[in-house]
């Protein structure tokens, strides 16, 4: 298990309070499961994928000791698969950046592969969810050496709803006018 020190809460930041202790924690699934469930009771994590989509590795973002979100992956290699994105909504206690900040993190760590995720989100509205992806660089036009028997499968899944991301540079977000 690998911590990573990550700046703080803004709203902290702001209101004077104590700076957060933020921190990434890579696990299995099983224990990624766990520890959500037990922090976040009341929003407990279930994901209904097919055995194709099997995410492997998960990233917690914990913000003073509490699972605020976690985010999956699977490295193929040649390319990823991203899936199983979950965090604290922005009107909880610790909510709010977390999502972003998950992507951010798990979208770095491969930095020179593609990038294949399906787009499917349970708490922002759906078109909402793929315009924000679309705009941060994920589509369907280019499949960048991503086997055409997997990307079939996300099709079938998730009609136009799935993307790949290439490889971009830090200010990639910038220009595309998301940040």
């Amino acid at each position: 298990m690998v911590f990573h020190k990550r700046g703080s809460i803004s709203s902290k930041r702001t209101s004077g309070e104590e700076m957060a202790d933020v921190n990434f924690k890579e696990v299995s699934e099983r224990d990624a499961i766990l520890m959500w469930n037990r922090d976040n009771p009341e929003d407990p994590f279930v994901r209904k994928a097919p055995s194709w989509y099997n995410i492997e590795n998960w990233i917690l973002r914990t913000v003073d000791g509490e699972v605020v979100g976690m985010a999956g992956y699977t490295d193929m290699g040649d390319y990823v698969i991203f899936g199983g994105l979950k965090a604290r909504a922005k009107n909880q206690p610790k909510g709010g950046g977390n999502w972003k900040a998950l992507l951010d993190y798990r979208k770095d760590k491969f930095v020179g592969k593609p990038k294949l995720v399906g787009l499917r989100s349970s708490k922002v509205p759906q078109g909402q969810w793929v315009s924000m992806n679309r705009r941060a660089g994920f589509q369907t036009e280019d499949l960048m050496g991503v086997p055409e028997e997997i990307v079939d499968k996300f099709r079938e899944r998730y009609g136009d709803d799935w993307g790949i991301m290439k490889n971009t540079s830090w200010f990639y977000p910038f220009i595309r006018g998301v940040l």
